[in-house]
């Protein structure tokens, strides 16, 4: 357990660093985030989350830092949803938290007051609609993995 949730904050952590696009970096340390809770546990979950997306400065992409409060705090309200409404309203939940500061961004950037050039890769609705698949599907493994390792009654003692 603890081995995979150092594997998948490191993963997390070289996704974030990696020469992809924005949009594929974003969205796999999302993804990675899930599957650190799916198989570790909720605090490998925060650790991916939360840790591997200032270490994505390290690479020296400008577009990166001015998209990293974005990608931060959508994560960070992706995984509260994720904990504290675990189980089946998580599904739900975690995902539109996880989406919300990005709709919030992009809604407030078609405005005349709020206009902004955002480094959305390769568009915002692209960026939308890929990181709200990458959150449900995240969200389906984690409710199909941690349905296998315990009961709803164990949890508190598993770390969640």
């Amino acid at each position: 357990m603890v081995a995979s949730g150092i594997f998948l904050v490191l993963a997390a952590a070289v996704l974030a660093i990696a020469p992809l696009p924005l949009a594929y970096r974003s969205a796999g340390i999302l993804l990675a985030a899930y599957l650190a809770f799916a198989v570790a546990g909720m605090p490998w979950a925060y650790l991916a989350a939360l840790l591997a997306p200032p270490i994505g400065l390290l690479g020296g992409d400008a577009d990166w830092l001015v998209m990293l409060p974005l990608i931060m705090s959508g994560n960070l309200l992706g995984m509260l949803g994720l904990e504290y409404a675990w189980r089946l309203p998580a599904l739900f939940v975690s995902p539109l938290l996880a989406l919300l500061p990005h709709l919030v961004t992009w809604a407030l950037a078609q405005r005349e007051l709020f206009a902004v050039a955002l480094p959305w890769e390769p568009t915002d609705v692209a960026w939308l609609l890929l990181h709200g698949l990458v959150a449900v599907g995240g969200m389906l493994i984690a409710l199909l993995v941690r349905r296998d390792v315990s009961p709803a009654g164990e949890a508190d003692a598993q770390g969640w």
